[in-house]
């Protein structure tokens, strides 16, 4: 058949968009000369470049922004996912965004639509995927989303089915703490419709500080198993005569044990208290369980329409160790096993870890609903959603030792001898929140009217929104107990209008110019009303290169969690003071802040997308993005001389100075303000030589659309596709690098980010905190100024690895007049997964049938155990900067073994 004769039949039968292109055995013959049908003469000629204009790929996004990146299954196979989830996790550096409040994930559609929640596709498998496409953030103003996440669409294959089970271990190479987990799922798609099921359990062992190299200071008292004692107040003589016998005056010595200690037993530990070692009573990572059902149902309802139901529950637990309780007993002087002449102050641990403990019970539910269609050619989707958490957190403060203390005055328990936990009674705190909300919402998406370079594309949402959070706690004996409701009202809309069009021949000598605008109201209960306002524009003055300008100006109120979260403190949480320039165990509190108020976020994006060679995979692409964000809603940041001088009344010292206590919930900040630039390449291609007597794979693309799944009869899925959808043929166009049997594929990706700025000003008399020159809001430092990401894939015939790699720059922390420096090293990150698919061992599977199906994967995190190494100006380690403390597990090793069970 001659390729007019294909292109004539293609044409006629609509298979252009949607069905493979037919493989031809190789003949020898050039590409673009074939031979004629029987009875036409047999005469070779030269075809020259045709342009045939077709719709865009089956489940492609709303709109005339064309995809940053498209990975087929074949490119897709080299990350190693198994399922969507793990898919999303391997992509994130394709898939940043610096516009959002936070470093969230991109919005996912499924097939060009919406889905009921990450529930329905979270476990999809690998398998299923036919392609996923990449898009800048612009493209969720489509689906009636804010512009401030990219936009990930992942394409189902028209057919499918297949169940699946798996176990997984993981643990560090140092070991001390063991991960498993095991799961199984099913998942359908059968003309159209859907079903999608897993039942997955986790189950985490502690690791404690004994099993890692963590140095802590003795603390501001001086607790000990067997005990110190110290004069009465602390700081005083003990007794003159221990003074006399040690040759100097005495204010703390160390006990020598015993119910009956001598006092000469003292003289050796006079002024060295002796301190415990707790490391093996402290976590540094809790025990945990969590159990998770997933389970979704998509049908066609009919011809245009589509619903689904989605639910998510998810148990979970996590129980630390924060040490053993200290209590200080009054000795009286001369009795009860004392031998001084005074009274004095014993300081000992008791031995009952469970007195200081934090256990966490959390259960959640999510159930989403979504019905999807076409009315005309307009598509709408209305949807509602529920969801409730309840989260209970117990946390053991320590003993009570009024009881003990007096019956250590009456004689009857001796602080020297066995102290045994039931003389004491145990502080609890308890906090109970219960977070419920619905919402049901409504967006319409299609062209209002045609102009002559395209239609006026809109998109409008309306929604309403229930939110309620109910907490209540008891904190040292003091019950408290709020609640508080949010009811909003909100609506938005997006209007897209093409003026140049060079499929159209409209200003054609301009390319293709887009330009959009957005705005948004949502009406809080009890913050008033929340204005959204944006505009664009995306031109592609030439095919391989395309420029999109964005500004936003969006008010945003504080969350319920954060305004009303119960209130929890925490005892011996290790916090470095920069004024002292020592580690400190202090209590911390965290919750909600019922006196948070709304922001307002300003975010200039510009961008470009340049793919130079239309034959080959390679895409690059920059991204400017400048935010400003008035009374910002922060979480509390890391400790500074700064912050302190400006928040005075989170911090709590004692009368000698010594911090005790660090209000951490979260505050407004007057603004925040960050600029940063973004640049990297992806780049993708076939390798090694072909199997001579095999035919050439299939494509990703084809099939049939599962019924909704596409636009009605007649109907179209929103615009021409960009560059005016065109399909070249001859002339070497196309997509080239397509794997053949026999072959393999690569991918690698490199994106260096550049930070101009990032500040803070608290308070507009106060000096601005610039985190890329001497402050932090993190454990891990200021923010470095610049950052890599490198990422690279391979697969063939079965067996594929895959790589990323991080490198973060040095950062410093400036510790004021007097006070401690801390510089932070740069650190770079190997992240290393190898897989086999023993399935496309075709050889093995017929030997060992039972490997049929079999997939193993084997990764190593943190392949160098690379740690961020903090030194201090005065010389000093500070405990919550030790490398063990920033990150207990260090290198870490996975095994998988995962088998489709059909």
């Amino acid at each position: 058949m001659t390729i007019a004769t294909a292109l004539l039949y293609a044409l006629a039968s609509g298979a252009i968009q949607t069905a493979t292109p037919a493989q031809t055995p190789a003949t020898g013959v050039e590409d673009d000369q074939q031979t004629l049908p029987s009875g036409s003469p047999a005469v070779g000629y030269q075809l020259d470049d045709v342009v045939v204009t077709a719709g865009r790929p089956r489940g492609s996004v709303q709109g005339d922004i064309a995809p940053d990146i498209s990975l087929d299954a074949e490119q897709l196979a080299a990350y190693g996912a198994s399922n969507v989830a793990e898919l999303l996790a391997a992509l994130e550096p394709l898939t940043r965004s610096s516009r959002g409040r936070s470093d969230g994930g991109p919005v996912v559609l499924l097939n060009g639509r919406r889905t009921s929640g990450f529930q329905e596709i979270r476990n999809i498998p690998f398998e299923a995927i036919e392609r996923t496409d990449i898009l800048p953030e612009e493209v969720a103003l489509t689906y009636g989303y804010s512009a401030d996440q990219r936009v990930v669409n992942i394409v189902l294959k028209a057919q499918f089915r297949q169940a699946t089970a798996e176990t997984s271990a993981r643990g560090p190479s140092q070991g001390g703490r063991l991960s498993a987990e095991v799961e199984g799922g099913y998942f359908s798609v059968i003309d159209g419709n859907r079903i999608n099921v897993s039942l997955e359990h986790e189950h985490d062992t502690a690791l404690f500080e004994d099993e890692r190299d963590i140095t802590r200071s003795a603390g501001s008292q001086p607790f000990d198993r067997i005990g110190n004692v110290g004069g009465l107040p602390f700081g005083s003589e003990i007794d003159p005569a221990l003074s006399s016998l040690a040759g100097q005056t005495v204010t703390v010595a160390a006990s020598p044990g015993g119910a009956n200690p001598a006092l000469a037993g003292f003289v050796p530990g006079a002024n060295a208290p002796r301190t415990t070692d707790l490391g093996q009573y402290r976590t540094l990572l809790p025990r945990g369980d969590e159990t998770t059902l997933n389970a979704s149902i998509a049908r066609d309802l009919n011809e245009t329409t589509k619903g689904t139901v989605s639910l998510n529950l998810v148990d979970s637990s996590s129980f630390s160790y924060l040490g053993l309780p200290g209590v200080t007993l009054t000795a009286p002087a001369g009795r009860n096993g004392s031998p001084f002449s005074r009274d004095v102050l014993v300081y000992r641990y008791v031995n009952d870890p469970g007195a200081l403990t934090r256990d966490t019970e959390t259960l959640t539910a999510n159930l989403g609903l979504l019905l999807d269609g076409f009315l005309g050619d307009w598509r709408w989707t209305v949807s509602g959603a529920y969801d409730r958490v309840e989260t209970d957190t117990t946390t053991g403060r320590g003993l009570d030792a009024t009881a003990a203390q007096a019956a250590v005055t009456a004689g009857t328990l001796n602080p020297f001898g066995d102290l045994s936990p039931s003389s004491f009674t145990r502080l609890t705190d308890t906090a109970r929140s219960v977070a419920s909300g619905g919402n049901l919402e409504a967006v319409f998406t299609g062209d209002l009217l045609e102009a002559p370079a395209g239609g006026l594309n809109s998109t409008f949402k309306f929604g309403v929104d229930t939110r309620d959070l109910t907490s209540e706690s008891t904190r040292s004996g003091v019950f408290s107990e709020r609640a508080i409701g949010r009811d909003r009202v909100y609506g938005t809309t997006n209007f897209t209008l093409p003026v140049a069009s060079r499929g159209r021949d409209v200003l054609g000598q301009l390319g293709d110019l887009s330009f959009n605008a957005n705005a948004g109201y949502d009406e809080a209960s009890d913050f008033g009303g929340l204005v959204t306002f944006g505009v664009g524009a995306n031109w592609s003055p030439v095919e391989p290169v395309s420029f999109i300008v964005s500004y936003t100006d969006e008010e945003g109120a504080p969350s319920i969690s954060q305004l009303n979260d119960p209130v929890i403190s925490t005892p011996n949480s290790a916090v470095f003071d920069f004024r002292t320039g020592q580690t400190v165990l202090v209590t911390r509190i965290s919750g909600g802040n019922a006196n948070l108020t709304a922001d307002n976020r300003h975010v200039l994006k510009l961008g470009v997308n340049w793919k130079p060679w239309s034959e080959r995979d390679l895409t690059f692409s920059s991204n400017y993005t400048r935010s400003t964000t008035d009374d910002a809603i922060t979480s509390f940041p890391t400790i500074t001389a700064d912050l302190e001088a400006a928040l005075p009344d989170r911090f709590v010292r004692d009368a000698s100075g010594q911090l005790i206590s660090i209000d951490a919930r979260p505050l407004n900040f007057t603004q925040t303000e960050r600029a940063e630039l973004r640049s990297g390449f992806n780049f993708s291609r076939a390798f090694g030589t072909p199997t001579p007597t095999a035919a050439r794979a299939p494509g990703a693309g084809g099939g049939r659309p599962g019924g909704a799944g596409g636009p009605p009869p007649g109907g179209r899925a929103g615009g021409p596709p960009p560059g005016g959808g065109q399909i070249r043929f001859g002339g070497g166009g196309g997509r080239g690098g397509g794997m053949q049997p026999g072959q393999g594929r690569f991918n690698v990706s490199v994106y260096h980010t550049v930070r101009f700025t990032d500040t803070i000003t608290i308070r507009p008399e106060l000096p601005v905190l610039d985190l890329l020159d001497g402050d932090a809001t993190g454990s891990r430092g200021g923010t470095p100024r610049n950052e890599v990401q490198v990422q690279g894939g391979v697969f063939r015939n079965g067996f594929g690895a895959f790589l990323n790699a991080n490198w973060r720059e040095a950062t410093r922390v400036d510790g004021g007049t007097g006070g401690s420096d801390l510089a932070f090293s740069d650190q770079t990150t190997v992240n290393l997964n190898v897989f086999a698919d023993l399935n496309a061992r075709t050889t093995w599977v017929q030997r060992f049938p039972i490997l049929k199906g079999t997939r193993v994967n084997f990764g190593v995190e943190n392949l160098f155990d690379t740690r961020t190494e903090v030194t201090s100006s005065t010389g000093d380690l500070a405990l919550n900067y030790q490398p063990d403390f920033l990150d207990p597990q260090g290198r870490v090793l996975r095994v998988s073994l995962r088998k489709i069970l059909f």
